[in-house]
C-alpha cells in the first residue's frame, strides 16, 4: 500500500510544524518600556530639548538707508548719481536703458550735480559709445548733446581738453568696430564734437578722415545700407567746412608777414609752419582728400543710377545724394585755396599743389561728374534740377581751371543758362534760395574767364532772372552783388566792359532795374534799400559821364509833382537816417536829375519829419553841387528861397493850444537860416546874386508868410544888397512897415513895440542918406528884431 494523501494524514503533519520560540537577548535593557494609562500627561524627558520660541518687538526711529539718502540728489526710483554710473555697465541692456535715463533726470531736478561731477559721468559714459544696444547708444548721444557739451563749454580749455581725450578714444574706437551700426553711431558722436568743439578736430584730423575712407569705402554699406550713409557724409561735410574755415583763418594771418624784413619774415614763417603742422598736416590730408574725391564720386555715380531707375525718389537717397556732392564741392574749395595760396620769398614756404596736381588729381575724376549732369538733365523732376545745381556750383567754383578739351565752354554756358531758365519754374522757394544762391555768386567769374561766343546765352538767362527776381526773396542780395561785380572794378579789378566781355549791352538794363528795386525795397523789404543805394553810388562814382535817363524813376524817391503844381512827398522822410545820407550823397553823381528833384526835394525839407542834420546836408550836397558846376545857380536860389520862405517855425513860446504836440524848431530854423545866408555870400557879387532872386524874392515877400520866414528874407536882402538899394523903393518901404506892425501885434510886450518904433522912426528919418549908412542902420534894425524874436 501506498502512502496515504490528504485528509488527517496532512493535517497531522502540518501541526507537527510549531514555530521556534525567540531566543533571548543577553546584556542589558537599552530602553525600559513603560506601560502608561490613557489620558494621563507624560513628564517632559530628561534630555529633551527646549522648542518654545520667546520674541520681542524692536521700535528704530528710522531706516538706515533713508537716514543715508537724506539731502541726497536722487531721480525718480530714489537712486542716486553713483548708482546710476554703476547700472550704466550692468550687463541687462534694460538696465542700462533705465540708468541713462535716471541720469538725465537727475541732471534736470539738479544741475549741480553735473557741475560738480561732470569729470566723472563722461568717464563713465563714454564706455557706452560702443554699446551694443542701439537704444542705449541714442539715449548716451541726447544726453551729451542737450546737457554735458553745453555744460563743458563753460570750463577752461585745459580741463576741456582733458576731457575731450577720453571721449575721443572710444569714438576713434567706436569708428573701426566690427558692428556696422556701431560704426555709423561713432560718426554721429564725431559730428557732434566738431559742432561744439572744433579747435578739437585737429588733433584727431589724420585718424578721422582714414576712418571716412574705410567706412564709404565698404562695400557691405554702399550695396546693402546706403540710406544709413547719411550720418557719415553728414559729419564729413561738417569735418571739411572746418577744414576750409581754418585754411581761410590762416590764410588771413599770413598776409601780415609779407612787409616785415628778411629775418623776422623767416621766423614767423617758421613759426607759421609749426602752427599749421600743429592744426593740419596739409599734405598727408590732401592726399587723403585726393582719395575721398574718387570714392565720392564712384558714389555719386552709383546713386544717380539707382534714382533715375526708381519712379519716385525717396528722401533719404535724395539727402545722402546732396550730401555727397556738398563734399565734394568743399574739397574742390579746398584745393582751389592750396593752389591759391601765395608763394612766400623762400622756397621752404613753397607749396607742392600747383594748378597741374589740380587738373591730375582732381579734374580728371570730375569727367564722371560731367556724366552725370548730363544723365540728371533729361529729367523733368524738380530735385534733379536741384542735383544739378549742386554740381554746377562744383564746376563753377573751378572755372579759372578748366580746359575747354576737357569740359566744353560753349555747353557749359548753355548748362548753366538752362537752370536760370528752369529756376523760374520751381516751386519750393526755400530750396531755390538755397542752392541757386551760389551759381548767381560765381557767374562774373563765368563770364569773365568763357570765351565771347558762348556769353550771349547766360547773360541773356542772368539779366532775365535778376528782372524776374522779387525785391522779398533771398536771392535778390547776390544778384545786386553779381550786378555789381560786373559794373564795377572794385572787387576784381577789371573793367569788364574794356575787357570786351560782352557786358556793356547790359549795363542799361542792368541800371534800369535798380530804382524799381529800390522803391518797391522800402515797404518789402527795407534791408535792400541800403543795398541798392550803396550801389547807385558806387555806379555814380565809377561812372562820372552816365547817362541818368535809365534812373529817372529815382525822382520818385522824393517825390511827384502833379500838373497842378502840387506835390506828393516820396518814402525819402521815412526812410532810416544811413540811408537818407545814401540818397542824399547820390544827387551829386546824379546832376541831369536835379532839375526834376529840386522841387520834390524842397517839399520833403519843409516836412517836419525829417530830421534837421538831413536838412543840412541836403544843402550843403546841393552847394557842393553848384560850385562843381553841375547845378545852375538859379535851380539852387529857388530852392534856398523856397527853404527860406517856407519853412514852418514852431518857437516853444508860440505854440498854440491847439497843436501842442508840435516841438520847438527855433534852433533849427536859426541854423538853417546861417547856413542858406552863407551858401548865398559864398556865390560870388551879391548885388549879381540878388539881381537874379529879386522876383521870387520880392514875391514871397508880398505872400506875407509868418513874421519868422519875413524877417529871414529880409536878413538875404540886407546880406546880398552892396549898392542895388532895393529897399529905398516906395514898395519895399511899405512892405517894411506893415511887417513892424504884424510883428508887433505878435510879439504884445510894450517895450518891443517902442523899441520897434523907435528903429522905424530912425529908418524913416534916414531914407534921404546915402546908401552905406541906411544900410548900415538896417542891418542893426534886422539884428535886433532877430535879438527880439529869440527871446520869445
Amino acid at each position: 500500500m501506498g502512502r496515504p494523501k490528504g485528509g488527517a494524514a496532512a493535517s497531522s503533519s502540518a501541526s507537527s510544524k510549531k514555530p521556534k520560540p525567540k531566543p533571548k537577548q543577553r546584556g542589558g535593557v537599552d530602553f525600559k518600556k513603560y506601560k502608561h494609562k490613557v489620558g494621563r500627561k507624560l513628564p517632559p524627558p530628561k534630555n529633551a530639548t527646549s522648542t518654545e520660541i520667546k520674541s520681542k518687538t524692536i521700535v528704530l526711529p528710522e531706516q538706515s538707508m533713508a537716514s543715508e539718502r537724506a539731502g541726497m540728489a536722487v531721480n525718480k526710483r530714489g537712486l542716486t548719481l553713483r548708482e546710476l554710473l554703476q547700472q550704466t555697465a550692468h550687463y541687462n541692456a534694460n538696465v542700462r536703458r533705465a540708468a541713462l535715463n535716471g541720469i538725465k533726470d537727475i541732471v534736470v531736478k539738479h544741475p549741480t550735480e553735473l557741475k560738480l561731477h561732470k569729470v566723472a559721468i563722461i568717464e563713465k559714459l563714454q564706455e557706452r559709445i560702443c554699446d551694443t544696444d542701439k537704444v542705449v547708444r541714442e539715449s548716451l548721444y541726447s544726453i551729451l548733446q542737450s546737457m554735458i557739451f553745453p555744460s563743458l563749454k563753460e570750463d577752461n580749455a585745459i580741463s576741456t581738453r582733458s576731457t575731450l581725450f577720453l571721449l575721443m578714444a572710444n569714438i576713434l574706437n567706436g569708428m573701426t568696430h566690427l558692428s556696422i551700426d556701431i560704426q555709423l553711431m561713432a560718426f554721429r558722436f564725431l559730428e557732434l564734437v566738431v559742432l561744439n568743439f572744433p579747435s578739437s578736430f585737429s588733433s584727431y584730423a589724420e585718424q578721422a578722415f582714414n576712418n571716412f575712407i574705410a567706412v564709404l569705402s565698404n562695400d557691405r554699406i554702399n550695396l546693402h545700407d546706403r540710406n544709413k550713409l547719411n550720418s557719415v557724409l553728414s559729419g564729413l561735410g561738417h569735418c571739411l567746412s572746418l577744414v576750409a574755415k581754418t585754411m581761410e583763418n590762416d590764410d588771413i594771418s599770413n598776409r601780415q608777414v609779407h612787409d616785415l624784413s628778411a629775418r623776422e619774415l623767416w621766423k614767423c614763417t617758421s613759426d607759421e609752419d609749426n602752427s599749421v603742422g600743429r592744426a593740419f598736416a596739409m599734405p598727408n590730408l590732401l592726399v587723403k582728400l585726393q582719395s575721398l574725391v574718387q570714392i565720392l564720386i564712384n558714389s555719386v555715380e552709383v546713386s544717380a543710377s539707382e534714382l533715375c531707375a526708381k519712379s519716385a525718389i525717396d528722401a533719404s537717397s535724395s539727402e545722402a545724394l546732396l550730401s555727397a556732392l556738398h563734399c565734394l564741392d568743399i574739397i574742390c574749395r579746398i584745393f582751389i585755396h592750396e593752389v591759391k595760396k601765395p608763394q612766400l620769398r623762400f622756397s621752404i614756404s613753397k607749396t607742392q599743389f600747383g594748378p597741374d596736381w589740380l587738373r591730375s588729381s582732381l579734374l580728371i575724376h570730375l569727367k564722371n561728374l560731367w556724366g552725370v549732369k548730363r544723365l540728371f538733365h533729361e529729367k523733368e523732376d524738380g530735385k534733379f534740377f536741384i542735383f544739378n545745381l549742386k554740381i554746377a556750383e562744383i564746376f563753377l567754383c573751378l572755372s579759372a581751371w578748366i580746359d575747354s578739351t576737357m569740359f566744353p565752354a560753349e555747353e557749359f554756358c548753355h548748362f548753366v543758362s538752362s537752370l536760370f531758365a528752369k529756376a523760374k519754374t520751381l516751386r519750393n522757394k526755400d530750396l531755390m534760395e538755397m542752392y541757386l544762391s551760389p551759381i548767381i555768386t560765381c557767374i562774373p567769374d563765368l563770364i569773365f574767364n568763357a570765351p565771347d561766343d558762348s556769353k550771349e546765352h547766360l547773360l541773356e538767362a542772368f539779366t532775365d532772372a535778376f528782372r524776374g527776381c522779387k525785391v522779398d526773396c533771398k536771392l535778390i542780395f547776390p544778384y545786386l552783388d553779381a550786378v555789381g561785380e560786373m559794373l564795377l572794378p572794385e572787387k576784381t579789378g577789371t573793367w569788364f566792359a574794356e575787357d570786351g566781355s560782352g557786358v556793356l549791352g547790359y549795363h542799361d538794363v542792368w541800371i534800369h532795374e535798380l530804382p524799381r528795386i529800390l522803391l518797391q525795397s522800402i515797404d518789402k523789404a527795407p534791408s535792400v534799400t541800403k543795398v541798392v543805394l550803396e550801389l547807385l553810388l558806387r555806379i555814380g562814382q565809377y561812372f562820372p559821364t552816365l547817362d541818368c535817363e535809365n534812373l529817372r524813376p529815382f525822382i520818385k524817391l522824393f517825390g511827384v509833382e502833379s500838373s497842378s503844381g502840387a506835390v506828393e512827398l516820396g518814402p525819402f522822410v521815412n526812410l532810416a537816417r544811413d540811408c537818407q545820407e545814401l540818397a542824399t550823397s547820390c544827387l551829386y553823381y546824379f546832376p541831369s536829375l536835379l532839375p526834376d528833384i529840386i522841387g520834390p526835394l524842397a517839399s520833403c525839407c519843409l516836412s517836419d519829419a525829417l530830421e534837421p542834420l538831413v536838412l543840412f546836408r541836403v544843402v550843403e550836397v546841393l552847394q557842393s553841387t553848384y560850385k562843381a558846376g553841375s547845378l545852375q545857380i538859379t535851380e539852387l536860389l529857388s530852392f534856398l528861397l523856397l527853404l527860406m520862405a517856407r519853412f514852418r517855425v514852431h518857437p516853444g513860446g508860440l505854440v498854440t493850444s491847439g497843436n501842442p504836440s508840435k516841438v520847438s524848431n527855433w534852433d533849427t530854423f536859426k541854423s538853417l537860416n546861417r547856413l542858406i545866408l552863407t551858401s548865398l555870400s559864398e556865390m560870388g557879387d551879391g548885388s549879381l546874386v540878388l539881381e537874379l532872386m529879386w522876383n521870387n524874392l520880392s514875391n514871397a515877400i508880398a505872400k506875407k508868410p509868418s513874421m519868422h520866414n519875413m524877417n529871414g528874407l529880409f536878413r538875404i536882402i540886407v546880406t546880398l544888397d552892396a549898392g542895388t538899394n532895393k529897399l529905398m523903393n516906395e514898395d519895399a518901404v511899405k512892405l517894411i512897415a506893415g511887417y513892424l506892425v504884424d510883428a508887433s501885434l505878435v510879439i504884445c510886450l510894450r517895450p518891443l513895440k517902442v523899441v520897434f518904433n523907435l528903429i522905424r522912426q530912425d529908418y524913416f528919418s534916414t531914407l534921404s542918406s546915402p546908401a552905406p549908412s541906411c544900410l548900415t542902420r538896417m542891418t542893426r534894425f534886422f539884428a535886433a528884431h532877430w535879438r527880439c524874436l529869440s527871446l520869445l
